[in-house]
């Protein structure tokens, strides 16, 4: 009877932390986005994004000429990658459910890839390809 108790609590003790770990507070975030936002963090206007609540929006690098944007909403869905361009005709953006792995492809009107990854992903593979690493979660074409 003894042994019956005993595995009974380890057993709900173990789904207990099992399902704390689905729930609560789960790794959905970019670690980028940690930091408070200030000014040069405001996203250009006029990118149909109204249709997600994003929590938070911070510009997260510089390059070719284009502003790179992480946002984020409730709960890290969605993750969206906002680019922004000296012409405003070439700015775009995308958002996905994804949280983890290649979680995001887009292509402006000039044709020009940007990928988003979550944090830690294995990006070798993606950059023999041609892609320029310019941030740990953004990849881009820079020719």
């Amino acid at each position: 009877m003894r042994n019956k108790s005993l595995a009974f609590i380890v057993a709900m003790v173990v789904t207990g932390l099992l399902l704390s770990g689905c729930t609560g507070t789960s790794n959905t975030g970019f670690k980028a986005l940690e930091r408070e936002a200030t000014e040069t963090d405001t996203p250009p206007t006029g990118l149909k994004l109204e249709q997600f609540e994003l929590e938070k929006v911070l510009m997260v690098a510089e390059a070719n000429g284009k502003k790179y944007y992480l946002g984020q909403g409730k709960q890290g869905r969605p993750s969206c990658l906002i680019v922004e361009a000296a012409e405003p005709y070439f700015s775009h953006s995308g958002c996905s459910d994804s949280i983890q792995g290649e979680m995001l492809r887009i292509s402006g009107p000039d044709q020009k890839s940007a990928v988003l990854v979550s944090d830690g992903y294995d990006t070798k593979e993606l950059e023999s390809s041609g892609l320029t690493k310019i941030h740990p979660n953004i990849l881009v074409v820079t020719n």
